[in-house]
């Protein structure tokens, strides 16, 4: 287990630190203290996510005896029942669990909405219309109660409602013009990420806008590079977006980035090589892997050391 105590047990020792501030960072170091905070979030989340799974089957499996008006209106009162308890909880101590139920009001909403389209068709033939409408809504919400995962949620409809598609499995079947939105999508959310940091104070937003924008980007490039034409400009653009990717992470000590850096980097050369040098390609996989998994292990060391 990779572990800097000794190095903060040194600066304690020569005065750089503080002892009582150097004293719970050596125990976390040596795991006489572990935090839970991850594991509490991840749990919450999953809670959220089984529920918005569970209305799902119920809707589903359901839908026939409920009928779709009832279906409809217990949605919106689950929906509603959250956000007025964020409301009610604003002023007051915030908790781990007030931001997922917020993110589970989203989600419901963002069902509630997509069902009643579905089911009614008040839209008509401009019903994408509804995933705009989300991104609004979700966006004010964000910005009202400082929430990320809900802009988070913001995001996401914005980019349904361009036709970004977002599962692995769409890759190769994708178009360029999906590409295309999704890049578009990519400079939306830069643009959004400047106009925050022009007229907000706050900075708690950016990490949300760059990931998004980061990915979206990468994504984009390797659907490029699954089209027969524009392959090896999607793996020139990969290339260059991991670059700059690895650039940013390093210089403002965040790890994803490095690691967007390496897998997506890792991929369109592969992309390239397969393309070119066939007869290289699985030595070329092979060995490209090896390097980003110890790249990849170096630079998490070189990071936590960094930190402490």
């Amino acid at each position: 287990m990779f572990s800097v105590a000794r190095e903060i047990e040194a600066l304690r020792d020569s005065g750089a630190i503080p002892a009582e501030a150097a004293a719970p960072l050596i125990a976390q170091q040596k795991r006489q203290i572990v935090s839970l905070y991850a594991e509490l979030r991840f749990l919450t989340w999953a809670g959220v996510m089984l529920i918005v799974t569970g209305v799902g089957v119920l809707v589903k499996n359901h839908l026939d005896e409920i009928g779709p008006l009832a279906i409809a209106v217990a949605i919106t009162l689950g929906a509603a029942g959250c956000y007025a308890w964020a409301i009610y909880k604003r002023t007051r101590t915030a908790s781990l669990v007030d931001d997922y139920l917020l993110l589970l009001a989203a989600l419901l909403l963002s069902a509630d909405l997509g069902y009643i389209e579905h089911t009614w068709h008040l839209l008509g033939a401009n019903w994408k219309e509804h995933l705009l409408i989300l991104a609004v809504i979700h966006g004010v919400t964000a910005y009202t109660f400082g929430s990320r995962l809900v802009l988070s949620v913001s995001i996401a409809s914005l980019a349904a409602y361009l036709g970004v598609q977002r599962s692995l499995d769409t890759i190769w079947g994708s178009s360029r013009d999906t590409a295309i939105r999704g890049f578009v999508c990519a400079a939306i959310v830069i643009g959004w990420r400047l106009l925050d940091a022009r007229f907000r104070k706050s900075r708690t937003f950016a990490p949300v806008f760059d990931h998004y924008a980061a990915n979206l980007a990468f994504w984009s490039s390797l659907i490029l590079s699954a089209d027969k034409d524009l392959r090896l400009l999607g793996c020139a653009i990969a290339v260059g977006l991991a670059a700059a990717s690895a650039i940013y992470g390093v210089k403002t000590h965040s790890e994803m980035f490095v690691i967007y850096a390496c897998v997506y980097g890792v991929i369109a050369l592969d992309i390239a090589v397969v393309n070119l040098v066939p007869e290289l390609a699985a030595l070329f996989i092979m060995m490209s892997s090896i390097v980003a998994v110890v790249s990849l292990f170096l630079i998490h060391a070189h990071m936590r050391k960094e930190e402490a």
